[in-house]
């Protein structure tokens, strides 16, 4: 290797020894370019391990407050998701408003079941809108007001399009 490059002109040689730089910084950018995302990595790991480590140390304390707040519900006063339709469009009528609904979709977790339901009114003025939402207050925590979104109408004045999402929650086995 070492006669090769000897036997280059003074001109050849300077090119070589400058493409031979090129690469090498090349190289050292991309090697350094992975290993400042190999820290970051690491770091981020670190700090996830460290929450983690936290909230498993208070697993007791945790555990501790969610049977308290379980023991004050009713297995009978839950919301399945057929009387989570029906509460809904009786608020939304009694409100006088004219609701339209998605079917709800349950998600089941050990003792519990949360059902959840869009409802959407069309040129509703903010009044009914207002004793919708009193109507549904009561009803916490079985039922509760995941969000709520409201759009004006163009065509319509002082009238607004409501979109809803509801959840009901349903003790499924009752809290020894």
């Amino acid at each position: 290797m070492k006669h090769l490059f000897f036997g280059l002109q003074a001109r050849e040689r300077y090119m070589a020894l400058a493409a031979l730089a090129v690469a090498a910084f090349l190289w050292s950018t991309s090697a350094w370019g992975r290993t400042r995302d190999g820290w970051s990595g690491l770091q981020s790991l670190e700090s996830e391990a460290a929450t983690q480590v936290a909230w498993i140390d208070k697993q007791a304390e945790i555990k501790a407050a969610a049977d308290a707040a379980v023991k004050g519900l009713d297995a009978g006063r839950g919301y399945d998701a057929t009387r989570l339709v029906e509460e809904a469009l009786s608020a939304a009528k009694d409100a006088g408003l004219n609701p339209t609904t998605e079917s709800p979709k349950t998600q089941k977790s050990g003792k519990f079941a949360v059902h959840s339901l869009q409802l959407s009114c069309r040129r509703a003025d903010l009044a009914s809108v207002v004793r919708f939402y009193q109507a549904i207050s009561p009803r916490a925590p079985y039922i509760a007001v995941n969000a709520l979104s409201l759009q004006a109408d163009r065509g319509t004045s002082g009238t607004v399009t409501m979109v809803v999402t509801l959840s009901s929650l349903e003790l499924i086995t009752p809290v020894k």
